[in-house]
C-alpha cells in the first residue's frame, strides 16, 4: 500500500512530500515468527539471537537482488503463503552456526553440511504459522513464485547469518495476525473485577475497618484480565462462594 511521507530534510531545510510503498504486515506477526525461529534454534544450537528487521516491500530491482541465486522455501496455509529466502552467502553462514565455524565462500557445501541446512529449515518451519496460517504441509520449493513483503532476521550465536522471510500478499487491512490461542495458552493473567458502589459520604468511608460492607449500586460487574475489560456479570454465591455469572453479552470494548 501506498502511503504519504515526508523526505529528509534538505540544505534549504524543505522536506519534500512523496508516496512511499510500506508492508501492511504488522510488526508483531513479525516479532512472532523472530521469537519462534530463536526459540526453535536455542533448542537446537544453545546460545542464539534473532534480531529482526522492520517489514518492508522491495522494489522489482530489489526483488531481483534478493532472489539472485536464492533458494526459497515456503508453506501455503489458509492465510496465504510465506516462505524463508536465503541466498548462497547467507546459506554458508547459517550452517556455520551449527559447527561454530565460517565456511568459506570459495567452496559448495559439503553432503553433510547441506543436510544440515535442510534440517535446520524443517526445524524452524512452524515459526511461519504467524503468516501463513497453521498448517501441515512440508516445506516447498517456491523459486518461480513471486513475493510482497519481506524482512530479515539477523542470527547471531557463534557466527552471524542472515535469514529472509517472504510473504506472497500483502495482508488485508485489520487481517487478523494474532498468536494462536495454543500458544499463549499458558500466559498467567491477572483477574480482577470492578463494581459500581453506591454514593457514601465522606465521613462513612473514613469509618471503614475490616469486615465493614460497603453498598453496591447494583449487582452488575466488570471483569478485567490485566486491566482490561474482559466480561461483564452478575454477582452472585455458588458452592458457598462468591462467583460472577458471565452474561452472554459478556465480552465489551468499553468500561
Amino acid at each position: 500500500m501506498k502511503f504519504l511521507s515526508l523526505s529528509e530534510r534538505g540544505e534549504d531545510g524543505v522536506r519534500e512530500l512523496r508516496w512511499e510503498r510500506r508492508s501492511l504486515l504488522p510488526l508483531s506477526a513479525a516479532a512472532l515468527v523472530a521469537a519462534s525461529v530463536r526459540e526453535r534454534l536455542q533448542g537446537a544450537l544453545g546460545a542464539v539471537e534473532v534480531r529482526l528487521l522492520a517489514p518492508r516491500i522491495p522494489d522489482d530491482g530489489g526483488w531481483r537482488v534478493l532472489r539472485a541465486g536464492a533458494r526459497i522455501d515456503g508453506l501455503s496455509g489458509p492465510l496465504g503463503v510465506a516462505a524463508f529466502v536465503t541466498r548462497p552467502e547467507e546459506l554458508r553462514s547459517l550452517v556455520g552456526l551449527a559447527f561454530g565455524t565460517t565456511i568459506p565462500a570459495s567452496r559448495a557445501l559439503s553432503v553433510v553440511e547441506a543436510e544440515v541446512f535442510e534440517r535446520f529449515l524443517r526445524l524452524i518451519a512452524p515459526a511461519l504459522a504467524p503468516l501463513c496460517g497453521p498448517t501441515s504441509a512440508p516445506l516447498e520449493a517456491m523459486g518461480e513464485r513471486s513475493f510482497s513483503s519481506y524482512f530479515e532476521l539477523l542470527v547471531e550465536g557463534g557466527a552471524c547469518g542472515r535469514l529472509g522471510v517472504a510473504l506472497e500478499h500483502e495482508p488485508r487491512p485489520g487481517a487478523p495476525h494474532a498468536a494462536p490461542i495454543e500458544r499463549i495458552g499458558e500466559i498467567e493473567l491477572a483477574l480482577s473485577a470492578r463494581a459500581e458502589c453506591a454514593e457514601l459520604r465522606a465521613a462513612e468511608i473514613a469509618a471503614w475497618a475490616p469486615g465493614a460492607f460497603v453498598p453496591l449500586r447494583r449487582r452488575d460487574i466488570a471483569l478485567l484480565a490485566d486491566g482490561e475489560p474482559l466480561a461483564r456479570g452478575e454477582l452472585g454465591v455458588r458452592n458457598n462462594h462468591f462467583a460472577v455469572a458471565i452474561g452472554r453479552d459478556a465480552t465489551t470494548s468499553s468500561d
